[in-house]
């Protein structure tokens, strides 16, 4: 049925030509695409896609240049498109998509995705300073005005693009822009702008010594002039245009109807009919080239459906063959596959008992584990809610304690330092005595003394100004006593602890503090609290004496920061070398610290 089709197309096909007394198809135009189906080909088989993309885009590229556009040209500018993507050669796959656009504008059809598809390829080109691209790009955002017949907005485009030719001077391209604007001009009626523009521009292509639109402006601005009702200017600029026509056969034609119309409104009819002659010639002219064009892609549709009929006829030769040797072999295949059969069979029974024993043993065995997960999760319960319990209880008894100290000792030894303060008014011998003076500051060593226990006791500024006031108000009160140096960093967590964990993360690193103190005879510790997405981190470092972990037994501090870390499923690591100082690093889940205890 192909084949019928295919021989059809071709005898309408030579029909045409006979009947026009035209010649065989262009060879060239038919030798070119064989030689671009074969750069596909090649490609294909030795997975060249930096070349198959190429191939695509010159073959769409070479199907623009012909009287009758093959709609092949959209799934060529595709596929270049995905294998250019695929490359990742983004200069290529914006190439592309700019053709297709084009190519959607010259058929007038999918003008939204014209749009879209050139937008994106401007900004492309814009972001890596592709500047003779932007101004394409930019034209052809004017020239989807033009078709949209948003000649305002067109303008506007074009205008931008006109600016970047004259930046780049690119005196071609202005002059094709300039071209745009005076048609555009004409489209909105503006009739003196046309004729301003138009002459502007046919001087300013004289002075850069080129000939490229000056014969299309002169019929732009008799076209304009005739529908302005200006006969006689019309008539000048029209056989202006007409003395310097060039090969173009459609702006030709489009001159010589013009001179015809014209003409006829000055009762000029023999020079009418000679025009309008001209015009039929070039019409008739126009016609045989697009069935020319009709009988060049035939033709290379024909021999590649020819190459690909020879290539069918070696497959089903190997086919053939192929089915023989299959033939051959089907019968060792049949009997061996039998006693594979039943082997098989006797294995896959053995097996399946195996299964369901094993399959038996493992259901035991996950029940078993399920009941001993059940347990620890109880176990672990009861420890959170014990260590919970145990921890409240010494910070009720801290508070207790720290309340007795400062209502009652405290009061007292505010109310001594002030009745012996006052015996210097009765004694006023007094003030020179020493004795007088080391009581004093005794007392008011005690007092010192008295608020530091019960503000290690109970923090109270934990409460009213938040953890990192509170951890400053710590570190100051160690580095008042001028023993060593302490430096705090913390990172921003008053936001995201709840009261009761930030209790835990003060206490925790008051601990730590107090063993360096206690065991390091450190120069300096460094304190550091931070957090991220998921974990709030600890971190205390001195440059003491160090420990052997093994050697150390744990003591009542070690197992109070052991259970605060437990109780805030964390974890703790340290890390002692003696000599070398010690880092100790807890890490608590943001999560835990967050829900636990809210």
């Amino acid at each position: 049925m192909r084949e019928l089709t295919i021989i059809g197309l071709l005898l309408l096909c030579f029909n045409f030509i006979i009947d026009l007394n035209a010649a065989l198809p262009d060879s060239s135009y038919v030798n070119k695409l064989q030689d671009i189906n074969q750069r596909i080909e090649s490609s294909l088989d030795e997975n060249n896609y930096s070349e198959l993309a190429s191939a695509y885009y010159d073959r769409a590229i070479a199907n623009f240049d012909v009287p009758l556009r093959n709609q092949d040209i959209i799934g060529d500018l595709i596929e270049s498109a995905k294998v250019y993507k695929y490359l990742k050669d983004d200069l290529g796959f914006y190439n592309a998509r700019l053709a297709l656009a084009e190519f959607y504008i010259l058929e007038e059809i999918y003008l939204d995705e014209a749009f879209k598809l050139t937008s994106e390829a401007f900004r492309f080109y814009k972001q890596n300073g592709i500047k003779t691209k932007v101004v394409k790009s930019t034209t052809q955002l004017g020239r989807v005005y033009q078709k949209k017949q948003d000649y305002e907005k067109a303008i506007s485009y074009v205008e931008q693009a006109l600016e970047g030719s004259i930046e780049l001077q690119d005196h071609p391209e202005e002059l094709r822009i300039r071209l745009l604007i005076i048609e555009l001009f004409g489209k909105l009626g503006n009739v003196e702008r046309v004729v301003e523009q138009g002459l502007y521009t046919i001087n300013l292509e004289a002075s850069y010594d080129l000939d490229i639109v000056s014969t299309k402006i002169n019929h732009v601005i008799a076209l304009n002039l005739y529908k302005d009702n200006q006969i006689d200017q019309a008539l000048e600029y029209a056989e202006l245009a007409q003395r310097n026509l060039t090969s173009d056969s459609q702006l030709a034609l489009d001159n010589y109807e013009l001179l015809s119309s014209l003409y006829g409104e000055k009762s000029m009819y023999e020079d009418a009919y000679n025009a309008a002659l001209s015009s039929n010639n070039i019409k008739t002219d126009l016609y045989n080239q697009e069935k020319y064009a009709l009988s060049n892609q035939l033709a290379v549709k024909y021999q590649t459906y020819e190459k690909e009929k020879e290539i069918r006829t070696l497959e089903q030769d190997n086919e053939h063959k192929e089915f023989m040797l299959d033939q051959r072999t089907r019968l060792f295949l049949i009997l061996g596959s039998i006693l594979l059969i039943f082997t098989i069979g006797a294995i896959y029974l053995y097996r399946l008992q195996k299964q369901k024993l094993q399959a038996k043993n493992l259901i035991t065995k996950q029940q078993e584990e399920i009941s001993q997960q059940k347990i620890n999760e109880l176990e672990n319960s009861l420890k959170i809610k014990n260590l919970k319990a145990m921890v409240n209880g010494q910070e009720a008894e801290r508070t207790r304690i720290a309340t007795d100290l400062h209502d009652s000792l405290g009061g007292m030894l505010s109310t001594l330092k002030l009745q012996f303060d006052s015996l210097q008014v009765d004694h006023a011998h007094l003030s020179n005595d020493n004795d007088y003076h080391k009581i004093m500051s005794l007392i008011d060593e005690a007092c010192t003394d008295i608020r530091d226990i019960a503000r290690n006791l109970k923090p109270n500024a934990l409460e009213k100004l938040g953890l990192t006031a509170a951890l400053k108000d710590l570190i100051n009160r160690y580095n008042s006593r001028g023993i060593l140096d302490i430096s705090l960093h913390v990172n921003q967590v008053d936001g995201i602890l709840n009261q009761e964990s930030k209790l835990h993360v003060y206490r925790i690193i008051q601990e730590l503090l107090n063993n360096a103190l206690k065991h390091a005879k450190a120069g300096e510790i460094d304190v550091q609290v931070n957090k991220n997405e998921h974990e709030l981190l600890i971190m205390v470092e001195d440059n003491g004496v160090g420990f052997n972990q093994d050697e150390v037994e744990r003591g009542l501090g070690l197992g109070n920061l052991q259970s605060r870390v437990n109780l805030l499923k964390g974890e703790i690591n340290i890390d002692s070398v003696k000599g070398q100082g010690t880092s100790v690093v807890v890490h608590i889940p943001i999560a835990t610290a967050i829900a636990t205890f809210s």
